[in-house]
C-alpha cells in the first residue's frame, strides 16, 4: 500500500539538498539586487574626479566603496612639496635621502594610499608678475623696464615657461570623516618628520588651491578663478568653475578645450633604473603630469605574496629559464597635454 507523506515523515538527502541550494540561489539574488551598477557620468562635471569637499583640507573621492568584506569612504588630503636638494649632493647624503624617502612610506599603513605627483604646467602670467617683477616707481620706471625684461627672458630662457610642482596626496579609507582626520593626523606628523630630514616641508593644501590646481589643467593657467567661500562648496558649485566645456575620448588619447592629451601607465620597469628618470621626463619642457601611486597592503598578505614570488623563482631556478630574479611592479602614469 502506498501512504502520502505527511509532515512528519522524514525528508531524503535529495529533498534536503534540493532546499539548500533554494536557499542558496535565493540568496544570491538578494545580493546582486543590492549591488548598484556603475553609472556612467554623462557630463563634464560629473567626470570630475572627486564627490566633493567635506572641510577646508579634506576631500570626499568616492562613498560606499567595497574594500575587502567591509565598505568604507575615501577621503583626501593633498600637501605641496618645495624644492629638494638632490642632485648636488654626494652619492652618500643621496643615499641618506633615499632612505629617508623609503621610511616615509613605510609609514603608512594599509588603511591609506599615497600618490606623488610632479606636475609641469605653463607659469601664470598674473602670479609672475605679482611675486617677482618690481613694481613701477615713476623716479626708476626705466630701470625697472629694464631689469623685467631680464628677469622674463632669463625665466623664459629653455624652459618654454613651464614650471614644476611636486605635491603628495593621501587617500585614507574610513567610515566617517571624523576616523578620516584623525588618520591625518597622524600620517601628517610621520610626513613632517620625514621631510624635515629631506632638508623640506610640507605644505597642507587648502580646497582653493586644489580647485586651481583642477583649472589650470582643465581651463588654463591664465583663467581668472574667484575666492570660492563654504557655501559654494556647500553647493559643490566650484565643479562649474574648474570643469572643461567638454570632454571627447578617442581611443588612445582626449581633447578638450584646445587640448589633445595622452595617459601612459608604466607597469613594470626593468631591474636597474637610474634615480634621475623623473627628472629626465619633466625637463622635457612639455606640459605633463607623473604620478606615481603607492598601495600598501597588510603584513600577512605581504609575507605571502613574498613567499609565492620565492617559490616562482625556485622553480624557475630549477628549470633553468631563471632570468631575472625580481618582480617589482610600479604603477606609474605619465599625462601628456598639448595645445591644438
Amino acid at each position: 500500500m502506498f501512504f502520502s507523506k505527511n509532515k512528519n515523515t522524514k525528508k531524503s538527502a535529495r529533498e534536503l539538498d534540493k532546499i539548500r541550494i533554494e536557499k542558496k540561489n535565493a540568496k544570491k539574488k538578494k545580493e546582486k539586487e543590492k549591488k548598484v551598477k556603475n553609472q556612467i557620468p554623462r557630463t563634464t562635471i560629473k567626470t570630475m574626479p572627486y564627490e566633493r569637499f567635506i572641510s577646508e583640507y579634506v576631500m570626499l573621492v568616492k562613498s560606499n566603496v567595497r574594500i575587502g568584506k567591509q565598505t568604507a569612504n575615501l577621503y583626501s588630503k593633498s600637501y605641496l612639496v618645495p624644492d629638494i636638494n638632490y642632485s648636488s649632493l654626494p652619492s652618500t647624503e643621496q643615499e641618506i635621502k633615499l632612505l629617508s624617502y623609503i621610511d616615509l612610506l613605510n609609514g603608512f599603513d594599509s588603511a591609506a594610499s599615497v600618490q606623488v605627483s610632479m606636475c609641469n604646467t605653463k607659469i601664470n602670467k598674473k602670479d609672475f608678475e605679482n611675486r617677482i617683477l618690481l613694481q613701477y616707481k615713476e623716479i626708476f620706471k626705466e630701470e625697472t623696464d629694464e631689469f623685467n625684461k631680464i628677469l622674463h627672458d632669463k625665466l623664459m630662457l629653455g624652459q618654454n615657461g613651464i614650471q614644476c610642482k611636486k605635491y603628495i596626496t593621501v587617500t585614507v579609507a574610513a567610515v566617517n570623516y571624523e576616523t578620516a582626520n584623525t588618520r591625518f593626523l597622524n600620517y601628517e606628523t610621520h610626513l613632517n618628520l620625514c621631510v624635515q630630514k629631506l632638508g623640506t616641508e610640507i605644505i597642507p593644501m587648502k580646497a582653493n588651491e586644489r580647485v586651481r590646481i583642477l583649472c589650470d589643467i582643465f581651463r588654463g593657467v591664465n583663467t581668472d578663478l574667484s575666492f570660492i567661500t563654504r557655501d559654494e562648496f556647500a553647493r559643490q558649485s566650484e565643479k562649474m568653475l574648474c570643469c572643461p566645456n567638454y570632454f571627447e575620448f578617442k581611443k588612445d588619447y582626449l581633447m578638450w578645450g584646445d587640448k589633445y592629451a595622452r595617459c601612459l601607465y608604466i607597469q613594470k620597469l626593468p631591474n636597474s633604473l637610474p634615480d634621475t628618470v623623473f627628472k629626465d621626463f619633466l625637463e622635457t619642457n612639455q606640459t605633463m603630469i607623473i604620478t606615481k601611486n603607492v598601495e600598501f597592503v597588510e603584513p600577512s598578505a605581504a609575507i605571502e605574496l613574498i613567499r609565492r614570488q620565492l617559490t616562482n623563482i625556485n622553480v624557475l631556478y630549477y628549470k633553468g629559464y631563471l632570468k631575472d630574479t625580481t618582480n617589482i611592479t610600479h604603477a606609474i602614469t605619465l599625462f601628456v597635454t598639448l595645445s591644438a
